[in-house]
């Protein structure tokens, strides 16, 4: 049957070439828009496992200038209030801001100065620290010493030893992480002191407000980590600390689960939903494809019921053929998907982070979801052709 299937297509080689093209389109639709949503969904679940560890707080309001939330910090009045509410184990506060004023890709992480205490930070419950693959994982306090991510080591194209730029000062690379395709990626991690004296140091008007005669801004932070003891319900003392520090903004391990959970499905649906829609295009030319090829066999089908071949064996053969069409298409839209995303990804890497990732379920997907939308695509016209019993057959045979 494989043998006849195989002999009836190259029969038909510029048809069959034809359709299979259409399906490797669809194919390398999916793949692209798969590889976008791998990619996006490993930042979103890296980021939800490190939430999920921690109570996230942030300051309220603001607006959007310099890369950083003016009106969303947290004051030094917040962060002492904050170690004072019973349950509160440790506060980590966090600065974050971008390296450069260069706005990064969609769908990655523009690298990111974030200074914290790593030693409270380790206090996570659900995120290990990541790994280092040279040097060592944590610079000294108060040092111009930084620890980058794998992103950040190959966009600046920097080493341990190497010397980085950050908003015109210098620091010296003492360790590069492994890769972990989430957020690690894109930090320079930094001390805490230095990225705060580094943040007021460029941003003019926190500067101002900083120098403000009786101000209690410093230190100041961009978050903080909360940290609970043992025993402590996270979700209620994450209500404590709402009642008893006002202008903050709380998010719970449950909440920020459920909010990068919405997201997350979100982002999937849309991009992924987009590669589907193309390979269900491509299935219906299989079927109008198939279509044609039973009217213009009709003789050729009447024949072989003539000769005895049962109507199971008929559809049997006939969607094969569809099928292997689908695989040829498949073959064809992955090799076609492989190198479209390893060249985007050459172009976006050197432009900040790669956008795509190959995964093998969504290899494994592309491989064999065209096949079975083909054959399934295929049966309604095949079908309705040998439905005809061999008395009918004999007018066309």
């Amino acid at each position: 049957m494989l043998t006849q299937a195989v002999r009836e297509l190259w029969r038909h080689a510029v048809r069959s070439l034809l359709t299979a093209a259409g399906i490797a389109v669809g194919v390398t639709a999916l793949v692209l828009l798969g590889a976008l949503s791998e990619k996006t969904s490993r930042l979103l679940e890296g980021g939800r496992e490190f939430s999920a560890g921690q109570i996230t707080v942030s300051g309220t309001g603001g607006d959007l200038a310099s890369g950083m939330m003016r009106g969303a910090l947290v004051s030094g009045e917040q962060l002492a209030a904050l170690r004072t509410v019973p349950g509160v184990a440790e506060v980590a506060p966090i600065v974050m801001f971008p390296i450069s004023d260069t706005p990064g890709l969609p769908f990655t992480l523009s690298p990111l100065a974030f200074g914290v205490d790593a030693e409270l930070l380790a206090l996570n419950r659900r995120t290990p620290p990541p790994r280092v693959h040279a040097g060592q994982g944590v610079p000294r306090a108060d040092s111009s010493e930084v620890v980058i991510g794998q992103q950040v080591a190959k966009s600046l194209g920097a080493d341990v030893g190497s010397t980085i730029t950050v908003r015109g000062r210098d620091f010296e690379v003492v360790g590069v992480l492994e890769p972990t395709l989430t957020g690690p990626d894109s930090f320079v991690i930094m001390p805490f002191a230095v990225a705060e004296r580094l943040l007021l140091d460029t941003e003019p008007v926190l500067r101002r407000l900083a120098l403000v005669p009786g101000s209690q801004v410093l230190p100041v932070a961009t978050a903080a980590a909360v940290f609970w003891k043992e025993g402590e319900d996270p979700e209620v003392l994450a209500q404590r600390i709402r009642d008893q520090v006002p202008g903050l903004s709380v998010v719970s391990p449950v909440e920020a689960e459920v909010q990068l959970n919405r997201t997350l499905g979100f982002l999937r649906g849309i991009i992924s939903g987009g590669g589907l829609v193309a390979l269900l295009v491509a299935s219906l030319a299989v079927a109008n494809t198939t279509f044609t090829a039973m009217v213009e066999r009709r003789r050729e089908i009447g024949l072989w019921r003539v000769v005895g071949a049962t109507r199971g064996q008929l559809v049997g053969r006939l969607v094969l053929e569809a099928v292997l069409l689908g695989l040829v298409g498949s073959f064809l839209g992955l090799v076609a998907g492989a190198v479209a995303t390893h060249g985007l990804n050459v172009v976006t890497e050197r432009l900040g982070a790669p956008v795509f990732l190959l995964t093998g379920r969504l290899l494994a997907t592309a491989a064999l979801l065209p096949a079975a939308l083909a054959g399934l695509a295929a049966l309604p016209p095949v079908w309705r052709a040998t439905r005809r019993s061999p008395t009918e057959a004999v007018r066309y045979a």
